[in-house]
């Protein structure tokens, strides 16, 4: 009892401090789900070692597993709620062109990358699939599409894993190599209009956690996804009597559901203002992330580990990065997008918003922030449905 009681004030309490010390040099390299899983393994990873010296110790995985997809399942619709798409009317041509660009390479090189590598790999389709989504919307989307296609915990932290090693290394090539390489082969920005119009977005992952404050409208939003999370699992329940009530599959049917439902849900009720501008949603929201990844991460079995295909992973995520990268600028160069936009967009839809700003200054470019904060929440609303509707064409290639 002890030990369960410590282990859900750790799942709740680690995400807690990762928002709070957000600014160390580590966590805005990695991002905080990054840094999440990473201590998650390290717990794993601790547990291991223990039985491995013969003191048996064990977490329960149920605390873990079922406390990561209700995290997920609320989280998702109260990081949508703050995303404005009707703010996508404001971008100017050449931003929309190098978005849609930015979506169509990376659907192309993966899919090319599937059919040469992927399908060959255990699970490649949803791996594959999980890709298109990670890189058109960021880590969340990873995370919400290996669920739906219901890979395994260890599955799925590879998949983060793989994705934070080449997420760091290729975040510091944008940083410090993009602009000198691109400037050569893009035109240069001079004083372009990236927006229309004046836009209300704000950065949503600029928050102060000593600034969060509770609030009656916070509460009823909080409520209203959760709402959401009961309805869509009813959907799933229901989809699974409708099967035939098939011994042992009640989950198979309800965290794909699930998790399809909230991100619907949550993109029609970033529709309506006083959800949309309700004070909080995102800081919540980001929280139930980091308590997702930390506690699927810290359940995981370190034995299965062993032997894995992480390296497969790696040379999959690998491809799709740098792949997805250079037809990008193909598109650009055929496009007449200059070099600032396209990697400001790049950076929006393989990392997702909050690696915006730090981009936009390292370019002394910040009239593209918020473009790149829209074209971010564009990913984020769209990057799942993409996903899922390539992994099930995949699914029949393998």
């Amino acid at each position: 009892m002890i030990k369960d009681i410590l282990q859900i004030v750790l799942i709740f309490v680690i995400p807690y401090l990762i928002i709070r010390f957000k600014e160390f040099k580590p966590t805005k390299l990695f991002g905080t789900i990054g840094v999440a899983y990473f201590l998650g393994l390290v717990v794993a990873g601790f547990v291991f070692l223990l039985n491995e010296l013969g003191i048996e110790f064990y977490l329960n995985t149920d605390i873990g597993e079922i406390g990561s997809y209700a995290a997920i399942a609320i989280g998702i619709p109260l990081l949508l709620f703050g995303a404005n798409l009707l703010e996508a009317r404001k971008l100017s041509k050449m931003v929309l062109k190098s978005f849609g660009a930015l979506i169509v390479s990376v659907v192309l090189v993966t899919t090319i990358t599937f059919f040469i590598f992927g399908k060959y790999i255990a699970n490649g389709d949803a791996l594959s699939a999980a890709a298109v989504g990670l890189y058109t919307g960021g880590t969340p989307n990873l995370n919400a599409i290996t669920n739906i296609f219901s890979l395994d915990s260890e599955l799925i932290a590879l998949a983060n894993l793989s994705d934070i090693v080449i997420g760091a290394v290729f975040y510091i090539f944008l940083l410090l190599l993009a602009k000198p390489l691109l400037n050569k082969i893009l035109p240069k920005s001079k004083d372009t209009i990236y927006l229309k119009d004046n836009s209300t977005m704000k950065n949503t992952e600029d928050f102060n956690v000593k600034d969060f404050k509770t609030s009656k409208r916070l509460f009823k939003a909080f409520l209203i996804a959760s709402g959401m999370t009961v309805i869509s699992a009813g959907i799933g329940v229901l989809a699974w009597i409708l099967a035939g009530q098939a011994e042992g599959r009640m989950l198979d049917f309800i965290v794909p559901l699930m998790l399809i439902g909230v991100t619907i849900f949550g993109v029609i009720g970033s529709f309506n203002s006083r959800i949309r501008e309700t004070e909080g949603t995102n800081v919540l929201g980001h929280f139930l992330i980091l308590v997702f990844s930390f506690s699927l991460a810290s359940s995981v079995d370190f034995s299965k580990l062993i032997g894995s295909n992480f390296g497969d992973l790696i040379i999959l995520y690998g491809i799709i990065t740098v792949g997805s990268f250079i037809v990008h600028i193909g598109f650009a160069k055929a496009l007449k997008i200059d070099a600032d936009c396209m990697i400001v967009t790049a950076t929006a839809g393989i990392y997702g918003p909050a690696f915006v700003p730090a981009i936009t200054k390292q370019l002394k470019n910040e009239s593209l922030t918020v473009p790149g904060l829209i074209c971010g929440s564009i990913g984020y609303a769209l990057g799942t449905f993409i996903g899922v509707g390539l992994g099930l064409l995949f699914s029949l290639g393998m």
